[in-house]
């Protein structure tokens, strides 16, 4: 296969240049500069804004709900906006260990699996990214269609800045407009692509696992060759090359696991409160917008913990099948050498290949669940405790 795994990800790494936090594998003195003021202004600054407008809310939940889930959402962004700063050249280095022969495939079996598999990625950020920029365009574009159509009143799309007073905001009221728009677009463009970044190194990691998978049942005897000696010869190396294939993979889940700690555990934390809060705002709508709007935001927002955990959890039995797969194999007539290696692969292979969140839990349908039902707890917390202020009102 001559296109290299890595070329899955120049979406990504494309959107990661133009929005100032890739300059690849070389820097270059513009770039940085450029990265610095792009940073500076629609991330350090746009965050300040954001956190001193949450400051300065009415306590209103109705109007609260609306501040504290873009808040949080952005504080994941933040994270994610890091991890691909910080960890640069680790991922450099990821790239260059998937683009490995190993992870190619070596017949047209497993070279289908693989392809298959990339095939499905590709897929995937398409509709991700027409998803989130549908709703981007919801938030932004259709209030200003509507406002010049029917006339009605214009807001700010991410939030109002309660901390200016009324002549600021009603007099610069285009530039906050244009600054909120054109920031949240890339943040959302930083949630695409570095969500389906993460979800792509996962993938591979399956993929990669199903060839072995593959290599492992079908490792038979040649009836090509005639003497014993050749066979078992043939066999042995082999089972070498299979082995070294996985050694790399668990090289490669060591490395994904190194990057993602921290994100998985902030994506998977802001989660929680978003969804808690997102579904008491869907009790509370009042108006078409923001039930669109709850729903779209509620929906993107199971998608961003869902996909990881459900690839977690394939990550998870697809490694523990790989026992099974090497019993498969045929191994009653080989040598005691052959025997050996493949008993020590086996024992390995009992330890399922997990990633975790900053070692605290593991990325796996489970974890899913459990914060749907954190989520759903708060809720009913949240929902008593205002019934009852409202009963004494």
């Amino acid at each position: 296969m001559s296109m290299k795994l890595s070329d899955n990800f120049k979406i990504n790494t494309f959107f990661w240049k133009i929005f100032a936090i890739w300059p690849g594998n070389q820097r270059n003195d513009y770039y940085k500069y450029y990265s610095f003021v792009y940073i500076l202004i629609n991330l350090v600054i746009y965050n300040i804004l954001l956190t001193l407008n949450l400051i300065f809310t009415p306590r209103k939940i109705e109007i609260f709900i609306r501040e504290v889930i873009f808040y949080f959402t952005e504080v994941a962004v933040t994270v994610k906006v890091l991890m691909i700063i910080i960890y640069r050249k680790k991922i450099i280095a990821i790239f260059y260990l998937m683009n490995c022969d190993e992870f190619r495939g070596e017949d047209s079996d497993t070279v289908n699996i693989v392809k298959n598999d990339n095939l499905i990625y590709k897929v995937g950020w398409i509709i991700y990214a027409v998803i989130c920029n549908f709703a981007y365009t919801i938030i932004t574009f259709l209030p200003v269609l509507m406002n010049f159509i029917w006339n009605t009143k214009l807001e700010l799309p991410i939030c109002r800045y309660y901390f200016l007073n009324d002549d600021i905001r009603n007099d610069y009221f285009v530039y906050w407009f244009i600054y909120q728009s054109f920031g949240i677009y890339g943040h959302m463009m930083y949630n695409v692509n570095v969500d389906t970044f993460i979800a792509g190194l996962i993938l591979i990691a399956i993929s990669q696992i199903k060839v072995l998978q593959f290599k492992l049942a079908n490792l038979k005897m040649n009836a090509t060759l005639k003497s014993q000696e050749e066979q078992e010869h043939l066999q042995i190396l082999k089972l070498k090359k299979y082995l070294q294939h996985y050694d790399i993979l668990l090289r490669y889940c060591s490395s994904v696991q190194e990057i993602l700690d921290v994100v998985i555990f902030v994506q998977f934390g802001m989660a929680s409160v978003i969804i808690c809060v997102a579904m008491y705002g869907l009790l509370l709508t009042t108006t078409k917008e923001r039930f669109v709007f709850m729903v779209f935001y509620f929906s993107t927002m199971l998608s961003q913990i869902f996909i990881p955990s459900f690839l977690g959890t394939r990550l998870f039995y697809e490694s523990e099948n790989l026992v099974f797969a090497a019993y498969n194999s045929e191994w009653i007539v080989r040598s005691e050498k052959f025997k050996l290696n493949l008993k020590l692969f086996m024992e390995r292979a009992k330890s399922p290949i997990v990633l975790k969140g900053l070692k605290l839990f593991t990325l796996s349908l489970g974890a899913f669940t459990s914060i749907m039902k954190t989520a759903y707890s708060f809720l009913t917390l949240v929902k008593n405790v205002v019934d009852q202020q409202d009963e004494k009102i």
